[in-house]
């Protein structure tokens, strides 16, 4: 088993987060800085794009290079307090290209579609468990 760990805090409006010793800074939507949202989508399209890399290199397949887009779609309202419409994103779309004179580049698409940590993580049930602290200020 592998720990993933990210640490934050609220400092005004946005979020810091330290990962690897590196900040980020996230922010709310229509601030100037990311979103949680494309945070996330960030990360699927990238882990997407590093799964093809990684079974190319693992089937010897000679891989010229990897594009993706990535978008997702959310109804602020559920976020705003509707309880007929979710508060998270409902739908993720993937576009990516693929550069390969091997035709065997297809089995890497399968592969990648099957293996990809995040697109899983995105597409199945997941357990989460929250522990809250309240502490004087």
């Amino acid at each position: 088993m592998i720990t993933f760990t990210v640490e934050g805090r609220l400092n005004q409006d946005e979020v810091v987060t330290e990962v690897k010793g590196m900040e980020y800074r996230i922010g709310l939507l229509g601030s100037d800085l990311p979103t949680p949202e494309e945070m996330l989508l960030a990360s699927a399209l990238s882990c997407m794009i590093l799964t093809i890399y990684y079974i190319s290199k693992e089937m010897k397949i000679d891989l010229k290079g990897v594009e993706g887009y990535i978008e997702g779609t959310l109804d602020p309202k559920g976020f705003q307090g509707d309880p007929n419409i979710p508060p998270g994103i409902l739908e993720v779309r993937y576009d990516l290209t693929v550069f390969s004179n091997d035709e065997r580049i297809q089995d890497v698409m399968q592969l990648s579609m099957r293996r990809c940590p995040l697109k899983d993580t995105l597409t199945r049930n997941v357990k989460v468990d929250v522990t809250w602290n309240v502490r004087k200020a």
